[in-house]
């Protein structure tokens, strides 16, 4: 005679767990494969050397025909390594400036810029021999990592391979591809906080707390990371492992310690090098930023138009992109990306394209709508590519507001 056995199981804790699995996705007993197939290699290659020729081609075409006298004296690495770049190479070659001297007021240094870019850049110029041309290969060969990890974070959320093939041209044809394209840092810490989500996803917290230390001293405000791995993993867990410390709440909590280590080290060698560790904070002055209310800088954009009005419905996009995100409930990457948000306008709009487009959550949304709204999917490729030409022959011929 054969016995079953039964186990009691209290039906609210079923409904919870099954809740918490539909909401996040965060516990999979099965984790689905992050292997990127032959075809979706094939069609990232292309897209990616085909959107490079497009864009480089009339950027540096539109800027010789419509704006020659920006581009006088200087070589096409030059051209192409605009603004954040040049402070990069900056780092690069000469180090961390021990006073300011920069710009035409000699009040700014390179201190607001964390290191791994332009140790990056310094690193490929042993092979390549300019700066310029290292740091514009280091953005182009990040932005193939980017959106590698980001078709991966696709095929842990589940997304169909249709989805994930328009994510690879969405990439690609984002409105500021640019920032990938001229030795800048976004491609790079779109790449690091995605492994992040990842990781979280499939609660590899080593993975975690390596990836999110180099993701905060790649951009500053990846520190907030911590904020996102404690949302995940009170989600995984149940707060109540954390003061209990069962379960895997000491990995995580290790992973929140980890994080911030780079970011502090960073703060250390300001101290010792020119004595003020927040120095990368405090130069932002040079740049015109002062700490205010975020609304403040939204009314003073839409009183003084032009630019300022433009930077300010982007920013009010990036709002829109988050707010969604915490209606789908995906409450972990909407808090890292309104604290990516928020802090930047805190002191200004410039710049808040970058802020906004420069984030795994961005485009994480911008995907759940696609997915959403299937019409929307080319008009928004199509849309894209139209906005980045324009773009790229604005920043190629040093217009500051795409800075």
């Amino acid at each position: 005679m054969s016995m079953t056995k039964l186990t009691m199981t209290n039906p609210q804790n079923v409904a919870d767990s099954t809740l918490l699995q539909e909401q996040t996705r965060y516990v999979d007993k099965h984790l689905p494969s992050l292997t990127i197939s032959k075809q979706q290699w094939i069609t990232l290659v292309v897209a990616v050397l085909f959107s490079r020729t497009v864009f480089y081609a009339l950027g540096l075409i539109g800027t010789h025909a419509y704006n020659p006298e920006t581009v006088v004296n200087i070589d096409i690495w030059q051209q192409v390594c605009r603004f954040d770049c040049m402070w990069f190479q900056r780092i690069a070659d000469d180090g961390y400036a021990l006073f300011p001297t920069y710009m035409k007021g000699g009040n700014a240094a390179n201190w607001a810029f964390m290191p791994v870019s332009p140790l990056l850049g310094k690193l490929m110029a042993l092979l390549v021999r300019d700066t310029n041309l290292a740091l514009v290969l280091v953005s182009n060969l990040t932005f193939v990592l980017s959106v590698a990890v980001f078709l991966k974070a696709l095929k842990q959320l589940s997304f169909s391979e249709e989805m994930q093939d328009i994510a690879i041209w969405l990439l690609c044809f984002s409105p500021y591809a640019v920032y990938a394209m001229s030795g800048y840092s976004e491609p790079l810490y779109i790449a690091l906080i995605s492994g992040v989500f990842i990781a979280c996803y499939r609660q590899n917290w080593w993975a975690v707390g390596m990836l999110g230390l180099v993701a905060a001293i790649t951009r500053n405000l990846g520190v907030m990371l911590v904020f996102s791995v404690l949302i995940v993993g009170f989600q995984a867990y149940g707060a109540s492992s954390f003061y209990r410390l069962k379960n895997n709440a000491l990995s995580v909590i290790a992973a929140i310690w980890l994080i911030p280590l780079g970011f502090f080290s960073y703060m250390a060698y300001l101290h010792f090098h020119m004595g003020d560790a927040l120095a990368f904070g405090h130069i932002q002055i040079a740049w015109g930023r002062e700490f205010s209310n975020p609304i403040e800088w939204l009314v003073y954009g839409v009183k003084t138009g032009g630019a300022k009005l433009y930077l300010v419905l982007v920013s009010l996009i990036g709002f829109a992109l988050n707010a969604y995100l915490f209606v789908k409930k995906r409450y972990a990457e909407a808090t890292f990306m309104l604290i990516n948000l928020l802090i930047p306008l805190s002191s200004g709009v410039n710049a808040m394209p970058r802020y906004i487009f420069g984030l795994y959550p961005t485009y994480l949304a911008i995907m759940l709508l696609l997915e959403r709204y299937p019409k929307a999917r080319m008009p928004t490729l199509l849309t894209g590519a139209a906005i980045s030409t324009f773009f790229v022959i604005g920043f190629y011929s040093n217009v500051f507001f795409t800075v």
